[in-house]
């Protein structure tokens, strides 16, 4: 059969000048991991004088120190660069042991928070703590993607959002958005960001942190959570003519993706240009595992629902990508008998938004990119619906004032230094 292509595609060589920085692409083994951890616990100590938490591990997590680290970064405050290392070891550890799409179940007594995109917007991440509490066993969180980019404190947002994780595993949980990836961090400031506050190598550690990410999560078996959309078309065509006129829609499918299809996805990748030049077929074939997978990824991490019916191509990339209606939605949820599906990934004025009748859109970062004028918004699942299934209650929120930094400031020391 066919081989499938390396995890992650290199660039073309021509296209990088000498000596520039380039992302690491192979994978990490474990003795890879054990050899940074080596090096990182070998890390200067900070300076004197330094006044905020230190990691030394997840044993040292405290609701004090996550109390400490928050008001710490606010100020200013960054985490030493061996305890930044450190956290981001840890977590790729805890994440290896995760699966593509985890169940969650909730119970009386019990509330889920569901956060939307939060794009480095660390001043609104602390407003909205502050109303939505911080995670516990019967406060459990899970942050929908886009954690970071575009903000320019997304360092300070993923070690917040990472600590908080590897002090309650079982209680907060991520799925991985489009801004988790190689790809949009080196355009879209995460990646100049934490080599302006710390160094590339951290930024790699990240990098492999972000592709074991979850993709989706199930959550009492009738909500299903995911950073962006449901499956594509199958077989996978692209029409080169085809409109965003809803009359011109490709069908929906004889038979919705399953869930359990979805399970046994290989989540681990980064995604490339190509990756959705080839997502998609001028004429209808069989496709290999590794290709349904990466078809499947880009739809979780990309695709946005219409209201026409049927699929039409997404306004998001030149090809590959697609925007599904309200009739696909429907057929998702009846053949795998869920009853809502939640997702983020584009920006709502009130933070939050009905789309289609049982699928609901949650994004956390008001006023996106200082511009916006949105609201920001989080769910609350509580199981006191009918016969115990879940209610869903949202919260919606304005932005706060933050430091005088625009968003992207970091971006800068890419375009400077690389």
């Amino acid at each position: 059969g066919i081989q499938a292509p390396a995890k992650a595609a290199a660039p073309a060589a021509a296209a990088v000048p000498a000596g520039a920085w380039m992302p690491r692409l192979e994978s990490w083994d474990d003795a890879d991991l054990a050899k940074e951890r080596a090096r990182a616990l070998a890390m200067p100590e900070p300076a004197a004088g330094y006044s905020g938490p230190r990691y030394s591990g997840a044993g040292v997590l405290t609701e004090a120190w996550i109390r400490q680290l928050m008001e710490f970064q606010k100020n200013g405050g960054l985490l030493p660069k061996k305890d930044a290392y450190l956290i981001v070891l840890d977590m790729i550890a805890r994440l290896k042991t995760e699966n593509t799409m985890n169940d969650v179940q909730v119970n009386a007594g019990q509330t889920l928070t569901v956060f939307g995109d939060l794009h480095g917007q660390y001043f609104d991440v602390l407003n909205m703590l502050g109303m939505a509490g911080l995670p516990s066993k019967n406060n459990p969180f899970l942050f929908n993607g886009d954690f970071v980019d575009r903000g320019s404190w997304s360092i300070e947002v993923i070690l917040l959002l990472f600590a908080l994780k590897l002090k309650d595993p079982d209680c907060v949980f991520f799925n991985r958005g489009n801004h988790e990836m190689l790809e949009a961090n080196i355009i879209y400031g995460f990646a100049g960001e934490t080599g302006s506050k710390y160094d590339m190598d951290l930024f790699n550690l990240f990098s492999e942190a972000f592709r074991n990410l979850p993709l989706l999560h199930l959550i009492n078996n009738e909500v299903l959570v995911v950073h962006a959309g449901l499956p594509g078309p199958r077989p996978r065509v692209w029409l080169p003519g085809q409109t965003h006129d809803p009359e011109d829609a490709v069908p929906i499918n004889a038979k919705a993706c399953t869930l359990a299809e979805i399970r046994a996805c290989d989540r681990y990748t980064e995604l490339t240009a190509n990756s959705y030049r080839e997502a998609v077929d001028d004429s209808p074939r069989a496709e290999e595992k590794y290709e349904t997978d990466m078809r499947m990824i880009i739809d979780f991490l990309w695709a946005d629902p219409r209201g026409g019916v049927g699929y039409g191509p997404s306004y998001r990339k030149s090809r590959g990508v697609f925007m599904f209606g309200p009739d696909v939605t429907e057929q998702f949820c009846r053949e795998n008998n869920v009853k809502l599906v939640i997702r983020s990934h584009e920006v709502k004025a009130d933070g939050y938004l009905r789309d289609h009748p049982t699928l609901m859109s949650v994004f956390s970062a008001p006023n996106y990119l200082d511009t916006g004028g949105n609201k920001g918004a989080f769910l609350k699942l509580t199981p006191t619906g009918p016969g115990g299934s879940l209610a869903v209650t949202p919260t919606a929120f304005t932005a706060v004032p933050h430091p005088d930094l625009p968003a992207m400031y970091h971006q800068n020391y890419i375009l400077e230094n690389h």
